[in-house]
């Protein structure tokens, strides 16, 4: 009975160490928050933290490496987008709700950036995942970004990206409002969409953010830049939480000029 028992221990605390390590890999700069109606929900390639009320996230945060983006094999007309089945009926998006709503089922995690085996491939198509997104911005301007941060990857090693939804507040309530809802679950369509990229340098942290509205815009990336402050005012989420004070300070106080994007390839 000893025998078994700390057979039993070891296994747990082995699926913990496994765990773990998932969980710090995609979070290694925090959780931004949550909220009453939300679901965190841990993937092989990406975190999600569910709003099931908006029936989108409130936001993905995932690790991308260079190895990452060589392994990626899986090919995007392979898989199909499906509800999350970790989550019931009423709480998650379903495909009708997009059914010619005229938005696009827009990733946060791109399927680009999650092609390196079937799980991962197949969990970036979850509904949970995708925002509705105004096409002009989800085939052109959002998936140029996307591009530039792959190559960004591919030059440093290695990024951490947290990337959401933004909504505008009703100013009476003083709550979040949907430009409109979609669907018989009624799907909420944001205002906005922000990226946040974060690398290491010469052993220094860096960090670039970025904001687009949810309609046509502009190819120019380096006009979207933004400081991370602006993010957390407008989202009400607190992002980089596990550095110190000062580097947080540091980190989320600057908007990345023109220059300094050219000089890292963006």
């Amino acid at each position: 009975m000893k025998k078994i028992s700390l057979i039993t221990v070891a296994l747990l605390f082995a699926l913990f160490l496994s765990g773990t390590a998932l969980v710090n890999e995609h979070l290694k700069y925090g959780i931004p928050g949550t909220c009453s109606t939300c679901q965190t929900l841990y993937r092989e390639g990406y975190v999600v933290c569910e709003n099931t009320a908006m029936k989108i996230p409130l936001w993905v945060s995932y690790h991308l490496t260079k190895a990452y983006l060589a392994a990626g094999t899986e090919k995007r007309k392979n898989y199909k987008f499906l509800p999350d089945p970790d989550l019931s009926p009423g709480e998650r998006a379903t495909n009708k709700d997009y059914s010619k709503s005229g938005y696009d089922k827009g990733h946060m995690c791109p399927a680009a950036d999650e092609s390196r085996n079937p799980t991962t491939m197949k969990e970036c198509f979850y509904l949970s995942n995708m925002c509705p997104q105004w096409p002009q911005l989800n085939r052109h301007p959002w998936e140029q970004l996307e591009v530039k941060i792959r190559a960004l990857t591919v030059k440093y090693g290695e990024v951490w990206v947290i990337v959401g939804p933004v909504f505008e507040k009703d100013s009476r309530k003083g709550t979040f409002k949907p430009e409109e809802e979609l669907g018989p679950d009624h799907i909420w369509v944001p205002w906005g969409f922000y990226k946040i990229v974060i690398f290491q340098s010469a052993g220094k942290i860096h960090s670039i953010a970025f904001q687009y509205l949810n309609q046509d815009e502009t190819n120019d990336i380096p006009a979207h830049a933004v400081a991370i402050d602006t993010i957390q005012f407008e989202t009400g989420l607190d992002f980089l939480n596990t550095l110190s004070d000062d580097e947080q300070k540091g980190l989320e106080s600057t908007t990345p000029t023109a220059k300094e994007l050219t000089e890292l390839g963006i």
